[in-house]
């Protein structure tokens, strides 16, 4: 059972505003209260001078870490993943997959249910396919011997069977079956998401109508903005869709992101770090979906020039934005934690309010997590 611990010399990042002076009591693994310390507490005591508490992030698109991959399918490989966002703040995450085979498909989203049942460090809030129904022409890092119409028997087999455990599919709603396939997964209670896509903005607009609730990554991957055609980027930036956005300064320029935030606000926006096996990994060649990706210490990248994925922490996402990008630091916080949270349906964490789930990450000034709190217990200190 959670006990009781108080948190005090921190600043607490809470939905509007960074205070000082503060300190945040959590009982039975929720946020008690927050205001002044008592000094005759008789629980676990924590100071966090020089650090700020945040709501734990939640990271919807997560690859891997530390040479570890979703796409490998074992206990070990997600664990350790869990362990390293945990690590970094993360308090839940989507195990994220590349375009595959339907087999392996299946290998991996039964490997994925069995470890939400066992979690180690992060627990695994479901998983997002990035999925095999994309436009080759915006396929950027995915296997292109994979890509599938949405009407593929054999995938959507596998789909329906898992469908308790997938949580968001990527796809390009452009594609023959599209539309149908929307209908679907919001049947199955299962997200579509816009992304590797050619789209029209009209397009965009027919699949948001349809059930399609969020973009995938922002930018990367999808049909530009042209004043004479928005497309999906002007359809993410106008419509009420959620829309990833990699804060890395490597896949989005700072004026992008600043854009971004400027149309949707910090309630649209979702951090998310898309990260690779090469996460937290010395610069070096790295495997993604089958191909070779070289990673420079900033971004990785396939042979031929085209970026695969990030190795950003979100702690570190959520300090680019407000540090570079004009994004004040309580709703770059919101867009790694209370809004991904929202995007999945979850209202009870994502904000230091009392009453939620005390799902915490402390960080240092220089934007390093020093520990995580999922549920009142510390999983990485």
């Amino acid at each position: 059972m959670p006990s009781r611990t108080l948190l005090t010399g921190a600043k607490l990042c809470l939905p509007s505003e960074v205070v000082s002076d503060a300190a945040l009591l959590i009982e039975g693994g929720r946020i008690a209260a927050i205001g002044a310390a008592s000094a005759d507490f008789d629980g676990d005591r924590r100071d966090f001078a020089g650090h700020t508490v945040y709501a734990g992030f939640i990271d919807t698109h997560v690859h891997g870490g530390l040479e570890h991959d979703v796409m490998d399918a074992t206990p070990e490989a997600l664990a350790a993943i869990g362990q390293h966002l945990a690590r970094h703040g993360v308090t839940g995450w989507l195990a994220t997959t590349v375009a595959c085979p339907a087999a392996q498909l299946d290998a991996i989203l039964t490997a994925v249910a069995r470890a939400m049942a066992s979690p180690h460090g992060a627990p695994i809030l479901g998983a997002h396919l990035e999925s095999n129904f994309l436009a080759a022409k915006y396929k950027g890092a995915q296997p292109a011997e994979h890509l599938r119409a949405p009407d593929d028997a054999e995938l959507l087999a596998v789909i329906e069977r898992h469908k308790a455990t997938i949580r968001v599919v990527t796809l390009a709603p452009e594609l023959p079956g599209a539309m149908q396939l929307i209908a679907q997964l919001v049947a199955w209670g299962i997200q579509p998401s816009i992304g590797h896509t050619d789209a029209t903005y009209d397009q965009v607009k027919a699949a948001h109508g349809a059930g399609a609730t969020r973009v995938t990554h922002l930018c990367n991957a999808q049909r530009g903005l042209h004043h004479r055609e928005p497309g999906v980027v002007g359809a993410a930036l106008t419509l009420d869709l959620y829309a990833e956005v990699i804060a890395d300064l490597q896949h989005l320029h700072p004026a992008v992101v600043e854009i971004a935030y400027r149309c949707k606000g910090a309630s649209k926006l979702v951090l998310v770090s898309d990260a690779l096996r090469g996460t937290g990994l010395p610069p070096g060649e790295y495997e993604l979906g089958g191909q070779r990706t070289t990673l420079d210490g900033r971004v990785a990248k396939l042979a031929d020039g085209t970026i695969a994925g990030s190795v950003v922490t979100l702690g570190r996402a959520v300090a680019n934005c407000a540090e570079a990008c004009n994004v004040p630091w309580a709703a770059a916080a919101a867009m790694a934690a209370a809004t991904p949270a929202r995007s999945l349906g979850l209202t009870d964490r994502g904000e230091l309010v009392v009453g939620q789930r005390a799902d915490l990450a402390v960080l240092d000034a220089g934007g390093a997590c020093v520990a995580t709190m999922i549920e009142g217990l510390w999983v990485s200190r």
